[in-house]
């Protein structure tokens, strides 16, 4: 396939109405990760091997990222303040999303398995502004959820999406809810009465939607698919949207290399525009381009940018299909 159909299909994955060439100015997402540490042990989560030491970000570095980020503002489409733990673990998150709000950061996100978003932390982030949260609530059968959940309880999870529902519609209706199924063997036929039931609770803003599981670049042990994917063979849509910064500064290849095994750089040594700018970044872009992102271990057979089944357009199949009969 064509240089110029690949960069057609990421420009719609990722903006359909920028150029392609806008997007190599500076990340339209950015995850910032202020605590990398979780409360619950989900066996499609790769937390027992993480092999980081920085379990929460200090105030100095997040002011520093928010300066640079709210200097470009007007480029970036969201910044999630999560990665690879729980984000209502850290108690200044809606310090936190208050300063991204106030320096005119369109859109502020959290994801959260949901046990720990009781009725006063709904409340500090809803009047923080927080524009978007991602629900992870995997089943409706207790049995099946606490299997997949480790460690939580899915009588006081419902109870808290509820409760953060209503909170939402009374304090911040414009804050959207994402519900979100991680799609496996144990709960795949259960996604019909989970829409239902989630349906008749949210609002017309809300999302309800399932993501299969995936592989995080190979590196999920046991990892066992529950549907084709069309990824691997085509360059991936992070390496041109999306900047995770860890809590220490470091700034890995993408969001599946939670151990840093590709290291881009430091924020408290470059810019995030130099770093997104980079010749390493850009050597991994060709890579991907020219159908060697092979020459990544953690890119080889990733499938973690499947795209969702919130879309109504799939890209992916239409492209992957290009790529095949190129070859």
């Amino acid at each position: 396939m064509k240089t110029s159909e690949l960069n057609d299909y990421l420009r719609r994955r990722i903006s359909k109405d920028e150029s392609f060439q806008s997007l190599l100015s500076y990340p339209r997402y950015i995850e910032i990760e202020t605590v990398n540490a979780c409360n619950a042990r989900c066996p499609m989560c790769t937390i027992d091997d993480w092999q980081r030491n920085t379990p929460t970000m200090g105030e100095d570095l997040f002011d520093r990222i928010s300066l640079d980020v709210i200097k470009h503002r007007n480029e970036i489409k969201r910044i999630s303040l999560y990665r690879d733990g729980e984000p209502l673990l850290d108690k200044k998150l809606p310090r936190r999303v208050r300063i991204l709000k106030n320096g005119g950061i369109k859109q502020v996100s959290i994801s959260t398995n949901v046990s720990l978003l009781n009725e006063e932390r709904s409340e500090k982030l809803l009047e923080a502004g927080l524009d978007l949260i991602i629900m992870s609530i995997d089943s409706l059968n207790k049995e099946v959820f606490e299997n997949i959940r480790v460690r939580l309880n899915l009588e006081e999870v419902i109870s808290n999406a509820e409760t953060f529902i209503k909170l939402r519609d009374k304090i911040s209706p414009k804050t959207v809810i994402w519900m979100r199924m991680i799609r496996q063997e144990s709960n795949k036929n259960e996604w019909p009465a989970y829409k239902s039931f989630w349906e008749n609770q949210m609002s017309d803003v809300d999302r309800i939607y399932y993501h299969n599981i995936f592989n995080w670049g190979g590196q999920l042990e046991g990892f066992n698919p529950i549907a084709k994917s069309y990824e691997p063979n085509l360059p991936c849509v992070a390496l041109w949207s999306l900047l995770v910064i860890f809590a220490n500064g470091d700034v890995p290849l993408c969001n599946v290399d939670y151990n840093n095994k590709y290291p881009t750089g430091n924020v408290n040594d470059n810019t995030i525009k130099e770093l997104w700018e980079s010749k390493i970044i850009n050597e991994r872009r060709q890579l991907h381009l020219n159908n060697k992102k092979g020459e990544i271990s953690l890119c080889e057979n990733c499938n973690v940018w499947e795209e969702p089944a919130m879309q109504d357009v799939f890209l992916s199949s239409e492209y992957a299909d290009k790529v095949a009969l190129a070859t």
